[in-house]
């Protein structure tokens, strides 16, 4: 008779938790030294076992951080992988002081990438558990303590209502036109940036932001000189997984538009996010669109940066769009 293989013990924390710590259970691991709010909503007992692997926030509320023994900590992130085919999860090498070279091969330490289309299946998966807000991952990056209150005293019913409330009063009420706003460009690998520009206005599905430029270089797939003067506007469609770019002289006068290709943004008070999906449709002022950027996806892909079903979802609506533009079937 061979001997049963114990089950991974992982303790998980964190804004995730609840949702994260139901994926863990279905399977098939065990999971340790649970909060006594997910011992009530789980139905789990006691248990103070040392785990072999902790999933925690990222610092920002982002994501998660995966880490352990190294074998069991694979186990977890190809779990979480499955359950979550459009987060993206990096192994992240760790300073080792001299002499603990041998010991380090044994752990390992993965970062999770949640963005919005991630932490909205979290929410379906957490509501499954327990009554859960609208947006509830979202907004816990906001103001966790807000959120916790409300789904604790509020009546479930009203939870659509309140959750619109609070994303009023949370992000929409502290916008104002000419306020500077930052964009988290985020890139799969790590190699993301940050850039900054003003903005023009906001809908409830939208925002626009004015951006300025130096002269000197070419603006990217466009292959124009920038010069001085120049200015952009920058659509962002809070339900679409693209964004539009659009280029102008001092006079005016129109350069190009690129549609940049990303997860949906999520907005946050002063600041935007998305994850960056490398293709880029162009279209020039003649009318002429074209698909760029589909090698350097191919490379994420292969390095594995961004997971296969993100990059097909990214193909999809880059086609989807390039089709719209050249009068095809959208």
């Amino acid at each position: 008779m061979g001997s049963e293989v114990s089950p991974v013990k992982v303790k998980v924390r964190g804004i995730y938790a609840t949702a994260l710590t139901k994926l863990l259970l279905e399977a098939g691991f065990q999971i340790v030294q649970p909060s006594e709010a997910i011992q009530a909503r789980l139905g789990l007992s006691p248990c103070q076992d040392p785990p072999q692997v902790s999933v925690f926030d990222r610092e920002n509320r982002q994501g998660v951080v995966v880490r352990g023994v190294r074998g069991p900590t694979e186990a977890v992130v190809a779990c979480l992988k499955d359950a979550l085919p459009w987060a993206v999860f990096t192994p992240r090498p760790r300073k080792v002081p001299r002499g603990w070279e041998k010991l380090a091969q044994l752990e390992a330490s993965w970062v999770g990438e949640f963005s919005r289309p991630v932490k909205e299946k979290l929410d379906q998966v957490r509501a499954g558990c327990v009554p859960t807000l609208p947006g509830h991952h979202q907004l816990k990056v906001v103001d966790p303590g807000r959120v916790d209150e409300l789904e604790a005293t509020a009546p479930p019913e009203e939870f659509p209502q309140l959750a619109r409330r609070l994303w009023q009063e949370l992000v929409w009420d502290r916008l104002s036109p000419g306020q500077p706003i930052t964009v988290e460009h985020v890139k799969g690998g790590g190699d993301g940036f940050r850039w900054q520009g003003v903005l023009e206005h906001w809908e409830p599905d939208r925002l626009v932001l004015r951006r300025r430029f130096r002269p000197g270089g070419k603006y990217d797939s466009l292959e124009v000189p920038k010069r001085e003067g120049d200015f952009g506007l920058v659509e962002l469609p809070l339900n679409e997984w693209w964004a539009r770019r659009s280029y102008f002289r001092a006079s005016g006068d129109p350069i190009g538009e690129l549609y940049d290709i990303h997860t949906p943004p999520e907005v946050y008070p002063g600041r935007v996010r998305y994850l960056d999906l490398e293709l880029d449709v162009v279209c020039l002022p003649s009318g002429e669109a074209f698909l760029v950027d589909e090698e350097a996806l191919e490379e994420k892909v292969e390095a594995g940066h961004l997971p296969p079903a993100l990059a097909q979802r990214a193909r999809e609506e880059a086609h989807r769009l390039l089709s719209t533009l050249t009068g095809g079937e959208g």
